[in-house]
């Protein structure tokens, strides 16, 4: 089983992600190469306490439900962030696009988290809705 289903496979059982979090909204993230920027997020507490390292020295571990996950996805997308699962000290990711990631989430979340500005949450502007009126 490669990385990516072996993450896949846990946390549609428990329901969750970890993350790094170095304060309130403010997460680890990585940049690759090309300059493609991704939030690291692993599938257990023990792998993200073992990454909380280096760089992130100091960061706290946090939990993320699918609910909330759901929602922060459609952000991370919006911005072009996408998630590296279980990331590797040596500086190896597998990547995941934030799009993609909700549109799996969504079938494993329920209603229990929500925001003040979600009143549009389920309004889909499709692709290319910032693209210039002709």
């Amino acid at each position: 089983m490669n990385e990516l289903e072996q993450f896949i496979n846990a946390i549609q059982e428990t329901r969750k992600i970890w993350l790094l979090q170095a304060m309130e909204g403010m997460f680890a993230m990585l940049e690759d190469s090309n300059g493609n920027w991704y939030v690291p997020a692993w599938e257990t507490e023990e792998k993200a306490t073992k990454a909380a390292t280096g760089d992130w020295a100091g960061y706290h571990v946090t939990e993320m439900g699918f609910s909330e996950l759901k929602h922060w996805l459609r952000e991370l997308s919006r911005d072009e962030i996408d998630i590296a699962v279980s990331p590797e000290k040596d500086g190896q990711i597998t990547a995941i696009a934030s799009a993609n990631f909700r549109k799996w989430v969504e079938q494993y979340a329920d209603d229990s988290y929500k925001e003040e500005d979600d009143e549009d949450d389920d309004f889909d502007y499709g692709d290319g809705w910032a693209e210039e009126w002709k």
